[in-house]
């Protein structure tokens, strides 16, 4: 049996996404062929969605080993509640996209959701022993902190997400609870006021060796995503030394923090993956748009 991956990306591990590419058309080849017209904006969409998240996500996991910040339970629950409170909470990092943190969550839960489908059809083995939750899991507690910081805005969420009302009923409290911790970790270990930003991030984009790469590369650099995130990360939190975020090929797909190198590394092998992932979500919402229409 395959080994099923509990989520898009890891903490410093290999990300298989319970896609079983022995069988399937691989990323590279799609990539390398160029990109196909139908679906490929949403599936673009879709891979800087999830990397908006997962950056975010890794950032985390800095934070709380840079300020050894007590964690009581799994840190990467813990990174996944940071990562899903900072996206609702912060102001837009680009204010003329109101609702792109909304959307980009959503992508993210998207992806947990995909991937859990995709490991149940292949059949794939579930290492419940895993310090990450399940994807679908994952996939439920972003819903359910996405509808709870807004019943009204996300009213339909839990339907959209077949979450059973006595769990949404539950989600504004669990997302007050998180919320407190949010700011209690921001006031105990942020930047205080009139404090210096610390050292700079370098950021490095390695060239992208697909077409798929290029194009997220492409959309990331127009809206300033990494440049953006780091910027607030600098504007919370002062940083005593250094680190690189680098966009790269690493053999295998992954985002990582890389403490021997200080460099937090989001894969082009990752973004191809996403993209495939992507294509099959973007293909589901058009199936489903005929249904309803017919």
């Amino acid at each position: 049996m395959q080994r099923w991956t509990q989520g898009i990306w890891c903490h410093g591990a290999a990300v298989l996404i319970g896609l079983s590419l022995a069988s399937q058309a691989r990323p590279q080849d799609v990539a390398l062929g160029g990109l196909p017209e139908e679906g490929s904006n949403d599936a673009i969409g879709f891979v800087v969605g999830n990397i908006e998240y997962l950056l975010v996500h890794e950032l985390a996991h800095f934070v709380i080993s840079e300020k050894n910040v007590p964690i009581l339970g799994p840190v990467e629950n813990a990174a996944d509640y940071i990562a899903t409170l900072a996206l609702i909470r912060e102001e837009p990092l680009d204010p003329a996209q109101q609702d792109r943190a909304e959307r980009f969550l959503l992508a993210t839960a998207g992806a947990f959701e995909a991937s859990w489908e995709t490991g149940t059809r292949l059949g794939a083995e579930v290492p419940y022993w895993d310090e990450h939750a399940l994807s679908i899991q994952r996939y439920y507690n972003i819903a359910c902190l996405l509808y709870g910081s807004d019943p009204t805005a996300f009213a339909s969420v839990p339907q959209k997400a077949g979450m059973p009302a006595t769990r949404a009923q539950s989600c504004i409290a669990e997302y007050a609870r998180a919320a407190v911790a949010f700011e209690w970790l921001v006031g105990a270990y942020g930047r205080r006021p009139g404090e210096p930003l610390g050292i700079a991030t370098e950021i490095v984009y390695e060239p992208p060796p697909t077409a798929v790469s290029a194009s997220v590369v492409r959309a990331l650099k127009s809206i300033e995503l990494l440049e953006r995130i780091t910027k607030r990360l600098h504007e919370r939190f002062t940083l005593e030394r250094p680190f690189t975020l680098a966009m790269r090929s690493c053999g295998q797909p992954e985002a990582a923090w890389l403490p021997e190198r200080r460099e937090l590394a989001i894969c082009y092998e990752l973004v191809d993956t996403l993209y495939m992932l992507g294509l099959r979500a973007a293909a589901t919402n058009r199936r489903q748009r005929t249904a309803r229409d017919r």
